[in-house]
């Protein structure tokens, strides 16, 4: 018995050196594959050690879009840059423009004269940040907003959408005025 054993084992012996060979070789092997990937490694306990874990599933495809919107408005004494639609009124015909990432697409609306005032970007891509400013008529002053991305002819907003697998609405961007 012992000796067919041996005899066994001297006749496999060559089979698994050719195994170790090829995987040191083998461009599959474990020392070339991903951290995450799963190594069925070792059955042993120090082998466990040594294995690696499954790959986290992939984030999710952003396919949902962004619509920001807002009031160009007439702001009535004391300048607060609230927008109050009992008492004030939206100015139609200002052009409100939209910038996307580093400048890479401009949009370009004016507000709306059925609802004076109001503008609307609807179905832009998520995952971008994106500038919205006014551009005034000539003898109007800024109240809102009071801070924010620096716009040409006064103070804007600077939106940062996250990459979204669902729609989303941003609303309330406003700009107030009055006149000189």
């Amino acid at each position: 018995m012992r000796g067919s054993l041996v005899a066994l084992a001297l006749a496999l012996a060559p089979c698994a050196a050719g195994i170790a060979t090829a995987q040191a070789t083998n461009p599959s092997s474990s020392s070339m594959r991903p951290m995450c990937e799963k190594d069925p490694g070792n059955p042993s306990a120090a082998g466990e050690a040594n294995r690696t874990k499954k790959c986290p599933p992939p984030p999710p495809v952003a396919t949902g879009t962004v619509t920001i919107s807002g009031m160009v408005f007439f702001d009535l004494p004391p300048y607060d840059g609230v927008f109050d639609p009992s008492n004030e009124n939206g100015i139609a015909g200002w052009n409100v423009v939209l910038t996307g990432p580093t400048g890479q697409l401009t949009y370009n609306t004016a507000t709306q004269s059925t609802n004076p005032g109001a503008y609307v970007f609807a179905g832009l891509p998520s995952g971008a940040t994106y500038t919205v400013c006014v551009v005034p008529a000539m003898g109007w002053t800024q109240t809102s907003p009071t801070g924010g991305a620096p716009c040409p002819n006064g103070v804007g907003y600077s939106i940062t959408v996250p990459a979204l697998v669902v729609d989303m609405t941003i609303s309330d961007q406003n700009f107030g005025f009055y006149s000189n």
